[in-house]
């Protein structure tokens, strides 16, 4: 009977282990992850301020991108699929906006457009390095955002480099400044074009101050007081239009004269509503074109403020930044995310402002700077 029984348990072991060498010569189950991929939103981030002193900012660049979605979806959106903007807030503090592009990796964006205040936008690079997320910058311009030469980062505007330059130039050759003061905000991005405009005007100006605030500061009398005692012929304030409008108002309440130019993160009309039309008139402003400033846009402005009001100064890269990853998405052939950010890197693009291409290390090729100054109140190109 034992033997019996255990005939019987064998030839059971023996049916059980033909069942399972079967089963493992099937075709395995086809996973699902790959049908959930190429299925659904295409889902472009964006990480701009959308809070603090710099939200208009993150909101112009924000509707200009929606806009773009929304052109873009009404013509059967790309590989067959709706783009979806997630955008997160970077309100141009680092470690708020390493938070925010950590959220949109974790969202499966396949390609983000961010980048407004450089020195918060730089720690976020190599999250997006890591997760292959191929970005386009509309704003930040520090020359430090390509240095790294991540493969990823591809930027909409020219460095501080240039525009050092060209703030250099103008204060010396059209202003004939013999004595130059600089403030910054000792963020990276302001404190950077402050530097190297003292380096371009080395041999040709003398800089006479330069001076750090703190971001965020209402009240700049002990730093302008200081900056009057050595008679500077122009001022030039390398941050943000917050401050910047303040910082004109109480120079000119307190009696300085001289010429006074603004970088790039102070283009904006805020700044001449803060400092008061007056005090602003014959402000010049060292900036990347804004959307009148381009050909392409004669046409697009009037539907974009019928939407949105008045595009900002970014408004117009945002925009040709959220054509452009559509652009890398069809080269690529899929809603891959390595596979687009090697697309955007090799991806030529004309839209409203111009060719646009990267080189090497992402900085776009043949972008410029203007000068502008302040003429009955509002900003008008002088020099390209």
């Amino acid at each position: 009977m034992a033997l019996k029984n255990l005939r019987r348990n064998v030839a059971a072991l023996l049916a059980l282990s033909v069942l399972a060498l079967a089963g493992c010569s099937q075709a395995p189950a086809k996973s699902t992850e790959g049908a959930k991929a190429e299925t659904g939103d295409i889902i472009i981030g964006a990480g701009v301020p959308l809070t603090g002193s710099e939200a208009k900012m993150g909101k112009d660049m924000t509707n200009a991108i929606q806009m773009a979605i929304d052109e873009i979806n009404a013509k059967g959106g790309v590989l067959n699929r709706k783009l979806k903007l997630e955008a997160q807030d970077d309100p141009c503090e680092a470690q708020q906006a390493v938070a925010a592009a950590n959220k949109l990796v974790s969202m499966n964006v396949v390609a983000a457009i961010s980048g407004y205040c450089s020195g918060s936008f730089l720690p976020t690079e190599k999250v997006y390095s890591d997760a292959k997320i191929g970005v386009v910058v509309p704003a930040a311009n520090a020359s430090n955002l390509t240095q790294q030469k991540f493969p990823n980062i591809n930027l909409m505007n020219p460095t501080n480099t240039d525009q050092a330059k060209s703030a250099a130039d103008y204060m010396v050759g059209t202003w004939g400044a013999k004595k130059v003061a600089i403030l910054h905000d000792n963020s990276s991005f302001a404190k950077e074009l402050g530097e190297l405009t003292r380096d371009n005007l080395k041999g040709k100006a003398e800089v006479v101050a330069f001076e750090a605030v703190t971001k965020g500061e209402k009240d700049f009398s002990a730093t302008l007081t200081a900056v009057k005692a050595k008679a500077p012929d122009a001022i030039y304030w390398t941050g943000y239009y917050a401050e910047g409008g303040l910082i004109i108002k109480q120079a000119r309440s307190l009696g300085i004269t001289a010429k006074i130019i603004v970088g790039d993160g102070s283009n904006d009309p805020s700044l001449i509503e803060t400092a008061g039309a007056a005090a602003a008139e014959g402000v010049a402003n060292t900036t990347t074109p804004s959307a009148k400033d381009f050909e392409g846009t004669k046409s697009w402005i009037p539907t974009y403020q019928a939407k949105y009001g008045e595009p900002g100064p970014y408004s117009a890269q945002a925009y040709d930044a959220t054509y452009i990853i559509a652009e890398a998405i069809k080269k690529a052939g899929k809603a891959d995310r390595e596979a687009v950010m090697k697309a955007l890197r090799e991806t030529q693009y004309t839209g409203l402002t111009g060719k646009v291409s990267f080189n090497e290390n992402g900085n776009r090729k043949d972008g410029y700077f203007l000068i502008q100054e302040v003429k009955g109140g509002k900003f008008v190109v002088v020099k390209k």
